[in-house]
């Protein structure tokens, strides 16, 4: 690829389109709200409590476990927005907006009438002192389900100016308004209404912002079947098998060590998965503008190699760190006894920026409507598993077990075939025309 005489030409245009500006824009808005995040858990923990804190963080876990199909149904919408984005039928952005709208506000009114009805056994299945927290969670969470269908339109639209305003609203009303409740004596409470304001504080910005994309008339709009499962099904086994690499060798060393050696590694664990934060803003580039020139016809390439790159270099900064001084990292967020974490610490960092790499590559495959990925990744998502719990002699042992299961898992995603089985059917790669989504209103 290196000898193409068209590369130098594609980055050209690449650069032209706007993922460094369009990069730098989300990076800033990504970066301030991994730093608000921790922020209101440090802030917060002093100010509850043990107990209440517990609580908070258990309702935030559950928060956090029903927003994963949002974020899957999000990068659906995100491609096939991009793909009317890509030939300006702005028509049919309104249609799949309004319809996306109105599932997730059906969906989202169900969810808080059910916890509400049953929010005394939520609120006894979770140990809370008072249901009016798990009323609180649940506006919240509905708000939460709702904002990425909006924000779906500004990411495909890539507008991505819109988009960071839109989530930095949302971090920074939720820090400040949950601050501002808990001092005031609100507590646990008090957090999740702040959450449910400045959700819907988002809401509203957003709901502007995109309308500004849409045309005053509806489109009729018409997905096959086949052209929707597919990209679902990639987009949940992507999301899915990524998660699960990320997170199941914690458990199983859990499982396999003793307490103090479990400890050990779930520091150097969080660690490692700072960079796979850090670098998370990515694939919100890659898939739109992927889907974007695989619809106009456009070289994509560079796309990717510019998604690998950016991710590869803010890894490689955090590793450089890793290296040089992980006693100080470790010390400054965990404390002196859990010093024990710094050998590990640039290893476990190495597998995941491997993983974030490979999330990268997997959003471009997705963008691209080819899922050769699937078979090799739910392949090395049931390997790298097997592999600890078969070999684990030692922690360092574990993690080269990730290393390699991480790194081949890139590999495969890389060099997958363009033709792929996905729920039974054959999904042959996109020509780079459009499809056709007008065959039945």
């Amino acid at each position: 690829m290196l000898e193409n005489p068209n590369l130098e030409r594609d980055a050209r245009r690449a650069l032209r389109g706007g993922f460094v500006r369009d990069g730098a824009i989300v990076f800033a808005s990504w970066m301030l709200i991994n730093v608000l995040s921790y922020a209101i858990h440090f802030v917060l923990s002093r100010r509850l409590g043990i107990s209440d804190y517990g609580a908070f963080a258990s309702i935030i876990a559950v928060l956090a476990i029903f927003g994963i199909p949002a974020a899957i149904a999000t990068m659906v919408v995100v491609k096939f927005v991009a793909e009317f984005h890509a030939v300006d039928d702005r028509g049919k952005i309104r249609t799949l907006s309004v319809r996306v709208l109105t599932g997730s506000g059906i969906l989202s009114a169900l969810v808080v009438f059910l916890a509400i009805a049953f929010r005394w056994q939520i609120a006894g299945y979770l140990h809370l002192s008072a249901t009016a927290e798990v009323v609180a969670a649940s506006c919240a969470l509905g708000g939460g389900l709702l904002l990425p269908a909006v924000r779906a339109v500004l990411q495909g639209t890539q507008d991505f100016v819109a988009f960071a305003i839109s989530i930095s609203i949302d971090a920074v009303a939720r820090v400040g308004l949950a601050v501002a409740l808990v001092y005031a004596g609100y507590g646990v409470t008090g957090a999740f209404a702040a959450y449910a304001v400045a959700s819907f504080l988002s809401l509203g910005y957003t709901l502007a912002a995109a309308s500004g994309h849409w045309e005053n008339v509806r489109a009729p709009l018409a997905i096959g079947a086949r052209r929707l499962f597919a990209t679902m099904g990639g987009a949940i086994v992507g999301t899915a098998a990524i998660t699960f690499m990320g997170y199941i060798d914690v458990t199983l060393v859990k499982h396999f060590f003793s307490v103090t050696d479990a400890g050990i590694y779930s520091a150097a664990s969080f660690g490692g998965k700072m960079l796979f934060f850090v670098v998370g803003f990515v694939p919100l580039l890659i898939l739109p503008k992927a889907a974007q020139h695989a619809v106009a016809g456009k070289p994509a390439r560079t796309i990717l190699m510019q998604g690998v790159a950016l991710t590869a270099a803010l890894a490689g900064v955090g590793l450089a760190v890793f290296y040089l001084v992980p006693q100080i990292v470790i010390r400054i967020t965990y404390g002196a006894a859990f010093i024990g974490a710094a050998p590990y610490l640039f290893e476990y960092g190495v597998a995941m920026s491997l993983l974030g790499i490979t999330n990268v590559v997997v959003t471009y495959k997705v963008g691209l409507h080819r899922f050769g990925f699937v078979g090799p990744l739910l392949a090395m998502a049931v390997i790298e598993p097997l592999a600890i719990a078969f070999f684990h002699p030692t922690l360092n042992a574990v993690i080269h077990v990730l290393l390699a299961a991480n790194a081949a898992a890139l590999l495969f995603c890389l060099i997958d075939s363009p033709k792929a089985r996905l729920l039974g059917a054959v999904v042959a790669a996109d020509s780079g025309t459009a499809p056709d989504y007008t065959a039945s209103a």
